[in-house]
């Protein structure tokens, strides 16, 4: 009987770490379809243009308006951007 019992507990156990793998699969899966509807990969051209007009940018908006305020919004931006992109993308 006892023997029984502890064949049963063992095909419970390796049941529940399948479930637990296939868990943590499923959530790394939408983890990263998360990831590319929020944050898509950009294109290396177009990084490559825009990043020195950036630079450009806030090295002036920095002067003109503070480090930490335009860290500020460019942060409070960012968010508002993924927000969009989220919002777009629903599904």
């Amino acid at each position: 009987m006892s023997d029984e019992r502890d064949a049963i507990r063992a095909e419970r156990k390796a049941l529940l770490a399948t479930r637990a793998e296939l868990d943590r699969a499923r959530v790394s899966l939408a983890l990263r379809e998360i990831k590319s509807v929020v944050a898509p990969a950009p294109a290396a051209d177009r990084v490559t243009r825009l990043k020195p007009a950036a630079a450009l940018l806030t090295g002036l908006l920095g002067s003109f308006a503070g480090g930490p305020r335009l860290g500020r919004w460019l942060r409070i931006a960012s968010f508002a951007l993924a927000a969009l992109r989220i919002a777009r993308n629903w599904r």
